[in-house]
């Protein structure tokens, strides 16, 4: 036996899952807190310090209305690819809850995507909805002066992913460096051109937290985790964040209190309905059974 939630029981999931999503865009939003999770989870990209980062990312596009800029809504901010430009714009698009910021590196410039993905249908699901948003990332490029147009596939911005999930049963971290395989010709140097030119791409990295995030030494995991599962202990996620050079401001903190509280609510709460349909199976059993 199987216990199904009522509507009302469905409608409330999805509001303080709306509402755990939105919290979760709001940490992401504070520029030093972004700069810190960039710096820990994409080293390879993101070095020096926090300000040096932080000084990477500018406005964002969206209206205060509606929470996303119509016009932009498939546009990059212009002058991106610009390389004579000096003072070359960034900008951040929102995509659902996802925060998409565009860099600009001499001489490259690549997208990143960063999103703390709160609901888990299943991996399978999980995989479709990364690679669904790798090609959002790729396809908003075309037809825009920040992108590329007609045929000047070498404009083309490379995809940096980094997905966050808070509520795992274990802790893990999966990446993907884009590296290719030149499996002939590899002492060619037509195929060391071609390597080199597609290798690094796309690439990203997943990193789930369980309850045992803090017995894993990796940066990553101890950054993720100090931010998006202390619920239970505020005085040791503000000293970590502010070591690593977050001041605990009055906007920092009412961000991570009202994403903690959220997250405290619903992972409690679904374990109570876990703990609630399992004993009501074990008693479905056990009444078929003496009948």
């Amino acid at each position: 036996m199987k216990t199904e939630q009522t509507p009302e029981g469905r409608a409330m999931d999805s509001r303080e899952l709306m509402r755990m999503n939105r919290n979760a865009i709001a940490v992401l939003n504070l520029p030093r807190m972004l700069a810190l999770i960039l710096k820990k989870c994409c080293p390879e990209r993101f070095a020096g310090s926090l300000a040096t980062i932080e000084d990477r990312m500018r406005g964002e596009l969206r209206s205060d209305e509606t929470g996303m800029d119509e016009q932009n809504r498939n546009h990059l901010p212009s002058d991106l690819a610009n390389s004579e430009n000096e003072n070359a714009r960034t900008g951040l698009m929102r995509f659902d809850s996802i925060v998409l910021i565009v860099t600009e590196v001499a001489p490259n410039a690549f997208l990143v995507n960063v999103e703390v993905q709160n609901e888990l249908r299943s991996y399978l699901w999980f995989a479709g909805r990364v690679y669904a948003c790798i090609g959002r990332l790729l396809d908003s490029q075309k037809g825009d002066r920040s992108g590329y147009s007609g045929d000047q596939y070498q404009c083309l911005k490379p995809v940096l992913v980094l997905w966050i999930l808070p509520h795992e049963d274990e802790t893990y971290v999966v990446n993907f460096s884009g590296e290719t395989s030149l499996e002939v010709g590899s002492d060619t140097r037509s195929g060391k051109a071609a390597k080199k030119a597609l290798d690094g791409y796309i690439q990203y990295h997943v990193i789930g937290l369980g309850p045992d995030w803090m017995e894993h030494e990796a940066e990553a995991v101890q950054c993720l985790g100090h931010i998006f599962r202390c619920d239970d202990n505020q005085e040791k996620q503000f000293a970590y964040l502010e070591k690593e050079g977050i001041p605990m401001t009055a906007k920092a903190e009412k961000v991570l209190n009202e994403y903690s509280e959220d997250q405290f609510k619903w992972f409690h709460r679904s374990e109570k309905e876990k703990y609630d349909r399992m004993k009501a199976e074990m008693q479905s059993s056990v009444t078929g059974m003496q009948n």
